[in-house]
């Protein structure tokens, strides 16, 4: 449930940046939250927040919380190969830390229960 909650949310934040740059800023705000993929990103992404308050009500958030970082690196590589946004070198180091981060505490995790 909690890597559902995670990869909706990281899609919707793809599909609502597709719907900004679609719209443009001449469409004005109003027009453009209206607009078919702003509409759907906020559907993906209430989705994903609902499964998010449903493993709020099982996990710790100590746990949860960190592992929701996973969006992170989802919408990064997404914006790369979806949305053709540059990944510099910095923002990959950027990336691996947050993978490392992620990794140790869940290795903690699992040395606990042990």
């Amino acid at each position: 449930m909690l890597l559902a909650s995670v990869v909706l949310c990281a899609s919707a934040h793809l599909i609502l940046r597709g719907g900004a740059v679609d719209g443009g800023e001449s469409e004005g705000l109003l027009k453009l939250l209206f607009s078919g993929r702003i509409l759907l990103g906020l559907v993906v992404y209430g989705s994903g927040t609902v499964l998010w308050i449903a493993c709020l009500s099982r996990l710790d958030l100590s746990l949860a919380f960190p592992a929701s970082a996973v969006q992170f690196l989802l919408v990064f590589a997404g914006a790369h190969w979806i949305l053709d946004e540059p990944m510099p070198v910095l923002r990959l180091v950027g990336a691996a830390v947050i993978l490392l981060g992620i990794g140790l505490l869940f290795a903690e995790r699992r040395h606990r229960r042990a």
